[in-house]
């Protein structure tokens, strides 16, 4: 019982006389002592019943109550903008955290959705996102704010808070943002609030109050479980191809309040007087740009006739959701939207239009090398515990990379032939951590939420930069960071530099993965390894670890078993700047700056003599044109090595990492390559290089 109850309950008690209470009479003393302590509690009682009428208008317990805290929680009212501790709209706004069940909502009561749970300490670390993003700002119900909880979200983003209003308020939305920023929960936590609030009686066979169209399946699927995960009232359904019809007839004939599904499916239940969507209020149409640009424009209208009439505002309200918006979106949108709708754009034309937490690098390989070099980088990008997905053309080149065994990992592909059931398996494995890498055609590209993946490799620039841009967004994801690694040969330059124009991205050039790199890789991985034997395993194995220490001693032996368990016992040298393998790719700096490549070639004969012509390949200049770089075959490094002396304006070094090369050479200059006759830049340079004085002449 709280303790101002008591009290309460003690001087009732008291206030009784004797007579009344049947006892007999007491002595004067006794009775003297009753009335003293009689008093004390009766002042004692006021204070506590004045303490308690001002903990209860605050909505706290008494035993909660401390002065410091009573006034951190009114500077954090004062910073959400709710009103002072004594008006009506504090009252109601803390009265909804009591046990009380709340009247059935008609309207949005912005006070109801304040949790009250946060202390002021905890409000000065936000970020200024976090902030407006604060569930207490927006009408959103305590069951729903749970729920968002429960999936990880403690506040909106960005592109929720700028589009809930206009969605909750029924009006025409177009919202473009970048991937990866929540746009799916933008358009869900508002119509399930709108349908919560107006929901009447559940009737059998009810028909869907909310559509939404997606372009893949796999998109479908993760649109109808972020609707499932916020509510527990409303009957979502998802349709889509390659499932059973029966299943998809039961749930229509049950009642379906939110239905998602892909145009094929839900069209053949129109046309097969299935399905009814007369009395639809709100239309989404999520990933817009992709489905009407893979061909479902059609299909989409014979949808969207029945349930739309000819330049009526009282159709339904249509919500345009995608991460890219070409403006044929917008023309085709101006037949199924009224003619006022709201525009939400969180890229605009000048800014980067891929994710901004992703880093996006580019490796140039031959296709010959590439199966090999993407096993080389998944292991030291991503590792052994790291989630990777890889993007490729053709479901035949996803099938053979996918068993390739120069990736280490557990390694499936996905793509539009296999199966609809082994698709969601091999999905769900994926999110699961069951396997770590996913090699997937443009089928995984759009909307799906995969957790933590770590990196996205493109086995080759896309055609279209939006491929790009939805690629790229699987991973640095919700805040996250991630990392983006696309492969390129050297006629898909050009592409690659059309890529960063319209994505507003500049790629950063990196060569392969170094013999250094794999091996570090590969030991932190075994090192992880170890830490998940058990004990009882490596009790029968340390006889065996002390005969091996004797042997060869603790750091060799040691050594020896993380290069077996990570796999690394051969590695090849590849050059850094084609990938070719057996080439290792060294920088020759220069003291001055440099014009001609023919300087740098003087240089290396005064040491080396005329058969270093025979070895050089791909001589180019660096960035800044104070050196350059070039690749030598690997086993002639330990002989250069010896031979060479640095001087006082030539260092050659084995570069570790690509070096950044001099402009013209990225857009086509003959250091790599003559264009004219294809020979390499090695022999190109001997062929015209007869007299040490002599200058090379590129004409």
């Amino acid at each position: 019982m709280p303790e101002a109850a008591r009290f309460e309950a003690s001087s009732g008690d008291e206030a009784e006389s004797p007579m009344e209470s049947g006892t007999a009479p007491e002595s004067s003393r006794r009775r003297r002592h009753k009335k003293d302590k009689k008093e004390r509690e009766s002042k004692h009682h006021d204070k506590s019943k004045k303490r308690k009428s001002q903990t209860e208008e605050n909505g706290l317990f008494e035993d909660d109550l401390e002065p410091p805290k009573l006034k951190k929680m009114k500077g954090r009212e004062r910073v959400n903008g709710d009103t002072g501790e004594g008006s009506p709209e504090h009252k109601k706004k803390f009265s909804s955290l009591s046990n009380e069940v709340p009247p059935p909502k008609t309207q949005c009561n912005f006070s109801e959705a304040s949790s009250g749970e946060c202390d002021s300490e905890q409000e000065q670390e936000l970020t200024v996102e976090q902030k407006e993003g604060a569930f207490s700002n927006f009408c959103i119900s305590k069951g729903t704010i749970e729920l968002l909880r429960a999936r990880g979200v403690t506040y909106l983003f960005p592109v929720q808070v700028k589009t809930f209003k206009h969605i909750y308020d029924g009006k025409d939305v177009v919202a473009q943002a970048r991937t990866g920023t929540g746009k799916t929960f933008s358009f869900a936590i508002p119509l399930i609030e709108k349908l919560q609030g107006e929901m009447q009686e559940r009737k059998r066979g009810r028909t869907p109050k909310v559509l939404a169209l997606t372009p893949t399946r796999e998109l479908a699927n993760q649109v109808a479980k972020d609707f499932k995960d916020i509510t527990k009232t409303l009957s979502v359904a998802c349709f889509y191809g390659g499932t059973a019809y029966s299943g998809q007839i039961d749930l229509i004939r049950s009642g379906i309040d939110i239905l998602v599904g892909t145009p094929g499916r839900i069209k053949d239940h129109l046309q097969n007087g299935k399905l009814d969507l007369s009395k639809l209020k709100h239309v989404v149409l999520d990933e817009v740009d992709q489905m009407l640009d893979m061909g479902f424009a059609e299909q989409v209208e014979d949808i969207l006739r029945v349930a739309y009439k000819k330049d009526s505002e009282d159709n339904p309200q249509t919500l345009l959701f995608s991460a890219t918006c070409p403006h044929w979106v917008y023309d085709v949108a101006k037949k199924y939207m009224k003619s006022r709708y709201e525009q939400v754009d969180l890229i605009g034309k000048r800014t980067q239009k891929a994710a901004v937490t992703v880093e996006h690098l580019a490796i140039e390989c031959h296709w010959s090398q590439k199966a090999a070099v993407i096993g080389d980088v998944i292991q030291v990008y991503s590792g052994s515990h790291g989630r990777t997905i890889v993007f490729c053309e053709t479901k035949k080149e996803a099938n053979e990379l996918a068993l390739n065994t120069s990736i280490k990992q557990d390694c499936q592909s996905l793509h539009g032939d296999i199966p609809q059931k082994q698709r969601e398996i091999t999905l769900k494995g994926f999110r699961n951590g069951v396997f770590k890498v996913l090699v997937a055609t443009n089928v995984a590209a759009r909307g799906l939420d995969i957790p933590e993946v770590d990196l996205v490799v493109q086995s080759s620039p896309p055609k279209d930069v939006e491929s790009y841009i939805h690629r790229s967004g699987r991973t640095g994801r919700a805040g996250r960071t991630g990392m983006c690694i696309c492969f390129y040969q050297r006629k898909e330059e050009s592409q690659l530099r059309h890529v960063e124009q319209k994505a507003g991205i500049t790629f950063k050039r990196v060569g392969v993965p170094t013999a250094t790199d794999i091996i570090k890789a590969s030991s932190k991985d075994a090192i992880r390894c170890l830490d998940s034997v058990p004990q009882t395993a490596i009790d029968y194995f340390k006889e065996s670890a002390r005969w091996l220490i004797e042997e060869k001693g603790a750091i060799e032996a040691l050594a020896a078993a993380l290069a077996h368990i990570s796999g690394a016992t051969s590695i090849e040298q590849r050059s850094l700047l084609n990938s070719d393998v057996g080439f290792v790719t060294m920088t020759l700096q220069c003291s001055e700056e440099i014009n001609n490549i023919s300087y740098a070639w003087r240089g290396l004969r005064e040491q080396l003599g005329d058969e270093i012509d025979r070895k050089v390949n791909r001589m180019c200049l660096l960035k800044g044109k104070m050196g350059v770089c070039f690749d030598i075959p690997a086993v002639d490094l330990r002989q250069i090595q010896g031979k060479w002396q640095d001087s006082k304006h030539w260092h050659l070094t084995v570069a570790t990492q690509l070096p950044e090369l001099a402009e013209t050479q990225r857009e086509g200059g003959r250091g790599f390559y003559d264009s004219r006759n294809g020979r390499r830049g090695g022999s190109f340079n001997r062929n015209r290089f007869r007299n040490r004085d002599q200058k090379l002449s590129f004409d």
